[in-house]
């Protein structure tokens, strides 16, 4: 038997509810496990519904989870001081561990030197990522405000 699917885990509120920066109607919004100390911020979008490739015929939601996913890049500049974001998204990756899809949005700074897969392999501290969680909330509660 495999193991249970952490991210729809999240995505039904069963774990890590706190760790939830944003949730649509189809998609939830978690910062990493492994931070890149280069890159602080890195989050994944995720379906609620466990959906592995955009193979599957599922226009909307993957317009919703692309909006989201837009959604933090123009926030993480404000949140976490970054100059830009790269958005990435893995699908058949051969590093690849948990298959739910999801898609990567990593903040970027200058000199940062981007590597990818992640060379920083040990998992960051549980209130390292609430504070970006944290961070991430206050910026899309002050766009929701100010539109």
């Amino acid at each position: 038997m495999s193991k249970p699917c952490p991210f729809c885990a999240i995505g039904r509120d069963l774990s890590d509810e706190d760790l939830v920066a944003y949730r649509s109607e189809n998609c939830f919004v978690t910062p990493t496990l492994l931070q890149r100390s280069s890159n602080p911020g890195q989050v994944i979008v995720c379906p609620v519904a466990h959906e592995t490739s955009l193979r599957a015929p599922l226009a909307p939601l993957h317009v919703e989870l692309f909006s989201v996913a837009q959604q933090m890049a123009d926030a993480a500049p404000v949140a976490f001081g970054a100059i830009g974001t790269t958005l990435m998204l893995n699908q058949g990756a051969p590093d690849q561990i948990l298959h739910h899809l999801h898609v990567h949005v990593i903040p970027r700074f200058a000199e940062d030197n981007l590597q990818i897969p992640n060379p920083d392999r040990s998992a960051a501290p549980r209130g390292l990522r609430l504070q970006l969680a944290s961070q991430l909330r206050e910026v899309l509660r002050a766009n929701e405000h100010g539109r």
